[in-house]
């Protein structure tokens, strides 16, 4: 019998705990082509909000934000060179291979990172994703001697 008491109060605390914690997820992409490469950009993220301690009109937030770049050529060109860079506002890369070789036209590029943190925001407000469904994203990606802009757009 105690132990069924000790087990009903234990649930109604974490019960009564768990509504102080609320999480929204998001996900997003974002997409384009240019005349020669298409980009999709992915961006997947979580915030749980809980009532901020001290600041009584506040939320306290911890985020977590990933997000995965993908570049493929769609190109008429038969190599792609011997080093193709790419950047965006929040990352750049470059795959290089050793003289005499060429870059397959058939590859694609994989660029990922993310953040992660906690912050305070007032409770009439919400955290919003770092791009929302109206930016457009520029990346930019060089090989050959060329150079190409690539406007990516919302696109669910």
């Amino acid at each position: 019998m105690k132990l069924f008491k000790i087990t009903s109060l234990l649930l109604i605390f974490l019960y009564i705990l768990s509504g102080c914690i609320t999480t929204k997820e998001y996900h997003q992409t974002f997409i384009g082509e240019s005349q020669n490469w298409s980009a999709e950009l992915i961006q997947d993220g979580n915030v749980k909000y809980k009532n901020h301690k001290e600041l009584k009109d506040q939320y306290e937030i911890e985020y977590e934000r990933n997000e995965v770049l993908r570049l493929r050529y769609i190109g008429n060109e038969s190599d792609l060179g011997q080093e193709v860079e790419y950047s965006y506002r929040r990352g750049k890369g470059s795959i290089k291979v050793l003289k005499g070789e060429m870059i397959k036209t058939d590859e694609v590029f994989t660029h990922s990172g993310g953040s992660a943190g906690t912050s305070h925001i007032p409770k009439d407000s919400e955290y919003k994703p770092v791009n929302n469904k109206d930016s457009v994203l520029e990346v930019t990606v060089k090989w050959n001697g060329k150079e190409e802009k690539i406007k990516l757009k919302y696109g669910e």
